[in-house]
């Protein structure tokens, strides 16, 4: 059965990669991926995020999104309830937002 996974990673994007980028080496990352498993569901992230030319340095977490326990004070940079409902109509990978290191650390 298809379960969906809310994954927060920090990446690498590489200067080919559509995202817009201000220089940061790292980036933070949250994607809904529906998967029947933890392993799937981080492989078809990555390749999914590879195909963007963005690259996981890190997994930080992997919560079923049924149990809605992320990290709630970031949810709304996140975009975790918007990126479920695209998830889920499209049954693909979402990654609605990558946060920029340097971003974080100004706020």
């Amino acid at each position: 059965m298809t379960e969906f996974w809310v994954i927060d990673t920090k990446v690498k994007v590489s200067p080919e990669s559509s995202y817009e980028q201000d220089g940061s080496e790292w980036y933070y990352g949250r994607s809904v991926v529906p998967a029947r498993s933890v392993e799937e569901a981080i492989q078809l992230l990555s390749r999914s995020l590879k195909a963007k030319h963005v690259y996981i340095e890190n997994i930080l977490a992997v919560i079923n999104y049924d149990h809605q326990n992320w990290n709630s004070v970031d949810d709304e940079q996140y975009k975790t309830t918007e990126s479920y409902e695209k998830s889920k109509e499209k049954n693909d990978v979402v990654t609605a937002v990558l946060a920029s290191g340097l971003y974080l650390e100004a706020e």
